[in-house]
């Protein structure tokens, strides 16, 4: 009689799952040795992968539910911002507004709408050129440039294309994770739209 594959005693476990609970003989013998662990039983095997596997989505819930939370919180921040666009008459008062606003995230430490300049022409070649905006971490001197010395990561929007500028608006944070390139930013993009038709009327 040929012995029996590993497989075949897997496929038979698997059909028959009561199989080891109708013999608790061989249950309390059967010991698996691991790697790091040691000899454990298979009970203990089963409960840690179920732990393992609850865990993973307990994690995956937490996700969902933080990443619903922020959308909800940028969600109001630029409807916010939305209403300014209507309510201010000049470039610096509408600039001041939206700092105040996009500021009381407690994720962004700052907040810049700035006129074009040719002294922002660097920023715009390294960060804007094959795209109209840049999320991550930025280096020292664009932090100088944009910011205070403790902002680790901007999200960095250009207004207009990178041939004809007329700003730039930029959000900082001070976690150098809280900005990357794989963020969501449909709501700020779709304001920035906004933002670039109201400055066109305002010069």
């Amino acid at each position: 009689m040929s012995e029996l594959t590993k497989e075949q005693v897997a496929e038979y476990l698997t059909h028959h799952p009561d199989f080891l609970i109708e013999q608790p003989h061989l249950l309390a013998k059967l010991e698996l040795q691991q790697k790091e662990q040691g000899a454990t039983s298979l009970v203990h095997i089963q409960q840690r992968q179920l732990r393992e596997h609850n865990t993973l989505l307990k994690n995956q819930i937490e996700s969902m539910s933080k990443h619903a939370k922020q959308n909800e919180l940028v969600y109001r921040l630029f409807s916010q911002c939305h209403s300014q666009l209507w309510s201010n008459y000049d470039f610096n008062t509408l600039a001041s507004n939206l700092t105040n606003i996009i500021c009381t995230s407690p994720n962004i430490s700052d907040c810049k709408l700035i006129k074009y300049t040719a002294q922002y022409n660097d920023l715009i070649d390294h960060r804007l050129t094959h795209s109209t905006y840049y999320l991550g971490r930025i280096n020292q001197q664009e932090c100088e440039l944009l910011f205070s010395d403790k902002t680790q990561s901007a999200a960095i929007y250009l207004i207009g294309d990178s041939k004809k500028p007329v700003a730039i608006l930029a959000f900082g944070s001070n976690d150098a994770n809280h900005f990357e390139p794989a963020q969501d930013n449909l709501f700020v993009l779709d304001f920035v739209r906004a933002l670039q038709l109201r400055l066109l009327e305002l010069a």
